[in-house]
């Protein structure tokens, strides 16, 4: 894959003016580069560097929490802090091993320019211990050049941490952890023992090892061995370093008891190198990914995926070859400007969860999935956030309706349509689970706001009535309807683009889009609505004749997956 680089002389080639006009024309351009997508080249980032790192009582000795191979919230953003307490300069990677480690060269990151935090090449950092995480047996591979970069690395003098879990009897030869720990003469058993309530796998080991720590029947839990001029330590289950959440006195001291225990056992690793010291300009999480970012890279459209090359093969030919067939679907149900920047998908390691950063920009998801399904169904989701339909004849969204021109509601209906296409029935997102919690389909009123609606029938079920809403018009009118609606909405506002429009003004709107009235259908299920009947509307210098939508009460039919027709011209309607 072909990753952008902007350097500093291509920048000033492709951007107007140079880099030459002081700080406010340094923020102006790298901004400008940063919304192309392009990952900010080292020259430019120099100039810009990332925040020092505060430690308590700084020890000097840096830490790599490697992510590439499983990345939970754990690992990500509480280990770190906990490192930095006992000490120690800790930074989280989702890049492969071997990229992260190599000497010259450079990491994916995000640095402090102004009021962004755009992508950008940072120089390797040399760490005196790195601690590789994996629980799951079906996660990430250890590629030959990660198993030879960790092997040079402890024999030159590096300090490395195998933390492991409690995978099944049936998977553990398959876990590749189990693999790389077979590298250095040891190896996670079937048998388990339990220290300090935590039970943990028991430890296979060579004559090289020695037990650091034995469970309640005397077997090895931890253990520990010197490797050429290095030292490798395993750990049998992240269970016995991550400390309770809750804030109780005894909990704190449990916290403290494993801080002090993690901290004797990185010190022991990290003593076969000198502390890095110098200044801890080291990568830290902030409210997201990285801290290091997966090293490779794909543009989709709006799109830009990051994922690492240790990838696995069904996830790699899901970006390649997959999403970009569910891009051209979703474009194709709604056509759209493209955005002021493109959205920024990290494909990290594992499977179980995601996160959001909307704080600030470029904005970022996560997806930590092995499954090439849930790939895509996140990545439809966040696809339809970028896009907001058709433009006006000014090239502009006009008019905001209550559940946002692109939100989760929004968002949710193209996820529900893309998870359809392999079989072209629908599996997520089931518009009739409204039945489920509203059986008549009028107890949730969408006009209130969703923050009442929430606390009244739980997170995101004014979504789920939202989408049986527009499966009904989808069984009456076809797909065409929603791109329609949005350019009825987009040219009826034009004139005050920022207005937020009332529930009744977009039932306006849908319903000059579809060419009936649909007051009385809103009424029926429930809305607030000021207005009864809207019999005639004018729009666009027309005036147009409204009959009373026909629309019952009863369970929406299938997804409707076929191409859109020309939403510009109204709308027919089969005959009964």
């Amino acid at each position: 894959m072909k990753i952008i680089v902007i350097t500093l002389t291509t920048l000033m080639l492709l951007i107007p003016g140079s880099l030459s006009h002081g700080q406010a024309g340094d923020l102006a351009d790298i901004e400008r580069v940063s919304k192309s997508g392009a990952t900010l080249s080292s020259e430019v980032t120099s100039r810009f560097p990332l925040r020092l790192q505060t430690p308590e009582n700084d020890t000097g000795i840096n830490v790599l929490v490697d992510l590439s191979h499983q990345a939970n919230f754990f690992t990500m953003w509480r280990l770190p802090r906990m490192l930095r307490s006992a000490g120690f300069r800790a930074t989280g990677s989702q890049a492969s091993l071997d990229s992260v480690l190599a000497d010259g060269k450079f990491s994916r990151v995000r640095i402090p320019v102004g009021k962004r935090r755009p992508f950008a090449w940072w120089p390797n950092a040399r760490y005196n211990v790195v601690i590789t995480f994996q629980a799951d047996p079906r996660a990430q591979e250890y590629l030959p050049q990660e198993v030879a970069a960790l092997k040079q690395y402890a024999e030159s003098g590096g300090g490395l941490v195998l933390l492991g879990g409690r995978p099944s009897r049936r998977d553990i030869e398959q876990w590749p952890l189990n693999k790389l720990a077979r590298q250095f003469g040891a190896g996670f058993s079937t048998a388990n023992d339990t220290v300090e309530e935590v039970t943990m796998p028991v430890l296979e080991l060579s004559s090289d090892w020695q037990s650091h720590l034995s469970g309640s029947q005397g077997r090895p839990l931890i253990a520990r061995r010197q490797y050429g001029k290095g030292r490798v330590l395993i750990i049998g289950s992240v269970k016995y370093i991550e400390p309770p959440r809750d804030r109780s006195q005894a909990s704190s001291a449990h916290r403290e008891r494993i801080i002090s225990s993690l901290s004797q056992m990185i010190r022991w690793v990290a003593a076969g190198t000198r502390p890095v010291g110098g200044p801890a300009r080291l990568p830290r999480e902030a409210s997201g990914g990285g801290p290091i970012y997966p090293e490779m890279s794909e543009r989709i459209g709006n799109v830009i995926v990051y994922y690492a090359k240790n990838q696995k093969e069904e996830l790699l030919q899901c970006i390649t070859r997959d999403m970009p067939l569910v891009k051209s679907r979703i474009e194709g149900w709604l056509p759209s400007a493209a955005p002021d920047e493109p959205m920024h998908l990290i494909l990290s390691a594992g499977g179980g969860g995601g996160w959001a950063v909307n704080a600030y920009l470029p904005k970022e998801v996560g997806i930590i999935s092995l499954s090439k399904q849930g790939v895509l169904s996140i990545f439809a989701h966040e696809l339809a956030h970028t896009m907001g339909g058709p433009p006006n004849g000014n090239g502009e969204l006009a008019g905001s309706w209550l559940y946002g021109n692109r939100g989760e509601a929004h968002a949710g209906w193209f996820q529900g349509k893309a998870a359809a296409l392999p079989t072209g029935r629908r599996v997520s997102h089931q518009p009739n689970k409204i039945f489920e919690f509203d059986k008549d389909a009028n107890g949730l009123d969408l006009a209130l706001p969703s923050s009442e609606n929430r606390e009244k029938w739980g997170k995101g079920k004014d979504w789920t009535k939202i989408w049986w809403v527009w499966q009904k018009l989808d069984d009456r009118y076809g797909p065409t309807w929603y791109p329609r609606w949005r350019w009825v909405q987009h040219t009826r506002w034009r004139d005050e683009p920022r207005r937020r429009l009332s529930l009744d003004e977009t039932v306006e709107d849908m319903s000059i889009a579809v060419g009936e009235d649909l007051f009385g259908f809103f009424r029926e299920i429930g809305t607030t609505l000021n207005k009864e009947r809207f019999a005639q509307a004018v729009f666009d210098g027309q005036t147009i004749d409204l009959p009373v939508a026909p629309l019952e009460i009863n369970p929406a039919g299938p997804v409707r997956l076929e191409p859109i027709g020309n939403y510009r011209e109204p709308l027919t309607v089969k005959s009964e």
